[in-house]
């Protein structure tokens, strides 16, 4: 798309005209060498991102950021859930959850379930990724209804709570 100002000619395109100065420390500045096997889950690192393929056993071995979260205990996002109704659906629930979490990392390896606690009538569970969060967010309210709030905590974190 083209716009003019004042005699000039400027394009438009989709490249970021400032800094990206995110603050994810398990976001690599730098690129993998090819091909990459995470030594600890077996994801491997081709064509620019990381992806459930087998490699030959020469290829470079370093953690995947996900593996690499997990082992620091880094979270990138919870999702808190509590209610009676969820007490009394529980186990569907749960079953459900965890489908989702296949379905995301079979596409996106990095996106995964770090642990998952129950506390004083809520469940907690916490995640690689910030994606998997807003799913299981939105899926909840989706199939439940309930109140439902997601709040960022910049682009590193996300935190989604859902109760009914």
């Amino acid at each position: 798309m083209e716009r003019k100002k004042k005699g000039h000619i400027f394009k438009q395109d989709r490249a970021r005209i400032f800094k990206d100065e995110r603050s994810d420390v398990y976001r690599e500045k730098k690129k993998y060498k090819e091909p990459t096997k995470c030594p600890t889950c077996g994801a491997s690192f081709i064509e620019g991102r990381w992806r459930w393929e087998e490699v030959s056993e020469q290829a470079y071995k370093e953690l995947c950021p996900a593996c690499r979260r997990i082992r620091d205990h880094y979270l990138a996002g919870t999702v808190e859930i509590s209610g009676s109704f969820f007490e009394e659906h529980r186990k569907e629930i749960m079953h459900m959850i965890k489908n989702l979490e296949r379905t995301e990392s079979q596409e996106h390896p990095l996106e995964r379930i770090m642990e998952i606690d129950t506390d004083n009538g809520s469940t907690l569970i916490s995640t690689t990724g910030i994606h998997l969060p807003r799913r299981i967010g939105d899926a909840l309210n989706q199939a439940y209804r309930g109140e439902l709030e997601i709040s960022y905590d910049a682009e590193t974190y996300i935190r989604v709570s859902w109760n009914r």
